[in-house]
């Protein structure tokens, strides 16, 4: 029996590896079981290609990993699987499957979702010979109606968990677009990496799905697993950083302590950036961070209002913390990004401009400005959804508004403000040489390339 595993990335390739098709994969061919995997990142015609891959290699299995912005091209994929091949089954998990499988199966396209993570229950399917009945977290439809299975328990040792099949992946290409570490140094080699799973914050933009797709507890990987995959890492791809992705990665001081020593100890040489929140860090551990190879923070600010923070938001922050966040961490002589939406249900013009103002103000090295976009049954997507004016597959955080205009400023208005955003920090006399040193040499010009389409 033979699985294809398919990422439908078509537009906006970054340097960030599909880690959870990835992991999968790998606890696939742990199991001994024949695994593909199809990432279209990089891939000129990805529909094309596929229908190759698909007439010359027979599959019983396709599975599509799902995010909300991505859904309308993993439904176009699963029926172009079906039609050249009507006996593979094909069935949707990731993020988008798991907190909206009603939707995902209304799409016609799918045999069945898999809720949450995949790496136990997709194994036990494929050696269970696909039969449907009684598999944990599988929803599929019988007769016009969706049978929906007991969920899955969340995995309970991640250590248990083989590395991601980075070989499975285009990883050159993925390795020369990395610019998680840019701010740090320009041209540095590196990748990104997990080191848990789950979050006990509440932002309206994540929560409860978060908790729908990873559970109610946050689980760590040991920092003896975390460098032994560093040191392959280092060892496979000679890398010089890493990026940890997680959301909640400064949450346990006491597991941060022994992370840090474990890598002072390893002495890979590898510098690395995490994600802080501007309520859960302080100075002595961002200084034993950076002992150990911290060179970058990314910080979730999202806006300048406070009505904003707290109402819309939930994000459970002040301005003020935010300040002083920054401040530390640039004293302690480390970057600093900062992350930001504009276009929050009832956020005004002006406040929008405050927020442009204040990631001028602050001494930021680089920025991310998004829309905001109600991501599936979040609270924020149930407090606002008789605003939504598009479909599910037309979500994207980048480039799109997704609400009316009733209490939200018009689309043309947001992205107005949102190029605006981007030229006065990036154009602007305190970074323009910077920015003028970043897109020198053919790695500079292909990853300004990149940013430029989403801008």
């Amino acid at each position: 029996m033979k699985t294809l595993l398919v990422f439908p990335r078509f537009k906006y390739p970054s340097g960030d590896p599909p880690l959870g098709v990835a992991y999968l994969a790998a606890v696939l061919r742990e199991r001994g079981l024949a695994v593909d995997v199809f990432d279209a990142t990089f891939v000129p015609q990805p529909v094309r290609e596929l229908r190759r891959r698909v007439r010359d290699t027979r599959y019983d299995l396709v599975g599509i990993s799902t995010l909300t912005s991505m859904i309308g091209d993993a439904a176009e994929i699963a029926r172009t699987i079906k039609e050249i091949s009507p006996d593979t089954m094909v069935i949707a998990g990731g993020a988008h499957a798991t907190v909206a499988p009603e939707h995902t199966l209304s799409l016609g396209a799918f045999d069945a979702v898999m809720l949450g993570e995949a790496e136990e229950t997709l194994p036990d399917f494929i050696e269970g010979d696909l039969r449907v009945e009684d598999q944990p977290g599988l929803w599929y439809v019988r007769e016009g109606e969706i049978v929906r299975n007991d969920r899955a328990e969340p995995i309970a040792d991640l250590d248990a968990l083989p590395f991601p099949a980075w070989d499975l992946l285009d990883m050159s290409k993925y390795l020369s677009l990395w610019y998680q570490l840019d701010a740090v140094r320009y041209g540095l080699r590196g990748t990104s990496i997990m080191a848990s799973r789950g979050c006990p914050h509440n932002c309206s933009y994540c929560q409860p799905t978060l908790r729908t797709i990873f559970g109610r507890r946050v689980r760590r990987r040991s920092p003896e697993s975390l460098v032994a995959e560093a040191a392959e890492l280092k060892a496979r791809y000679d890398i010089d950083g890493l990026m940890w992705l997680d959301d909640t990665f400064l949450l346990d001081r006491r597991w941060m302590r022994k992370l840090c020593e474990a890598l002072v100890e390893a002495d890979l040489g590898l510098i690395w950036g995490c994600n802080i929140r501007a309520d859960t860090w302080d100075r002595e551990t961002l200084a034993e961070m950076k002992e150990a190879g911290l060179r970058i923070v990314h910080l979730g600010i999202e806006s300048a209002s406070q009505r904003v923070l707290d109402d819309i938001y939930h994000k459970g922050i002040t301005i003020e913390q935010v300040r002083e966040a920054v401040a530390t961490a640039k004293s302690l002589k480390l970057k600093v990004r900062g992350y930001f939406m504009l276009g929050a249900p009832t956020e005004t013009e002006e406040e929008v401009r405050a927020s442009i103002r204040l990631a001028n103000e602050l001494p930021l090295d680089d920025v991310t400005f998004s829309i905001t976009t109600p991501l599936p049954h979040t609270d924020l997507y149930e407090m606002t959804k008789d605003l939504i004016r598009a479909d599910f597959s037309e979500f994207d955080y980048y480039k799109t508004p997704v609400y009316g205009t009733e209490g939200v400023l018009p689309a043309r208005k947001l992205n107005y403000l949102k190029r605006l955003a981007y030229v006065q920090f990036y154009l602007g006399p305190r970074r323009l040489w910077r920015t003028v040193r970043s897109m020198l040499g053919v790695s500079g010009i292909r990853k300004g390339l990149l940013k430029v389409k989403r801008f």
